[in-house]
């Protein structure tokens, strides 16, 4: 699959979408803070067809500017501990590379590439629980998955994992 690409400094242009989500991260202090939300789309993108996050955009009565995050370092710290943390996502299915510090308009904001997860890993969910934590994204909304959806997705993770099991089984 491949990605649209966008241009984060073109600010005309910038919009959410399908495979786009800007959030502020800019905390009470304005230095910078995870958003709560952050785990809603990672879901929703990686159960769907992947997507970009980008903290440090502001989003007024539709349009969009770069307002960046002045410490960067520990909303990244936080990013990782929470993605490594199983009570809060089921599955980290990001490499390091997926995550960069981008400096635009002397502003830093953080970029976010969450791939759509393998089958096998579906359903990407937070909070513990796949059936009340289960994402996907519509257009620009990330909106719970139904409990049929959940169990579909449940099913086509063991069945690929049995396919895997009995691929690598000795014929005899």
């Amino acid at each position: 699959m491949t990605f649209p690409s966008f241009a984060l400094d073109d600010l005309a242009n910038l919009h959410e979408s399908a495979q786009v989500e800007f959030k502020l991260a800019g905390g009470r202090d304005g230095q910078g803070q995870l958003p709560e939300d952050i785990w809603a789309t990672y879901s929703s993108f990686a159960n769907t067809l992947g997507g970009e996050i980008i903290l440090g955009v502001k989003e007024e009565r539709g349009h969009f500017s770069i307002e960046g995050i002045p410490a960067p370092l520990p909303v990244l710290r936080a990013f990782w501990e929470a993605l490594d943390d199983d009570t809060q996502v089921s599955h980290n299915i990001l490499a390091v590379s997926d995550v960069q510090i981008i400096e635009i308009m002397n502003k830093k904001v953080i970029r976010i590439h969450v791939p759509e997860a393998l089958e096998s890993l579906k359903p990407i969910y937070i909070g513990g629980n796949a059936l009340t934590g289960t994402y996907f994204r519509v257009g620009d909304a990330d909106l719970h998955a139904s409990p049929r959806q959940v169990e579909i997705l449940l099913r086509r993770a063991r069945l690929c994992k049995l396919r895997a099991l009995t691929a690598h089984t000795p014929k005899g």
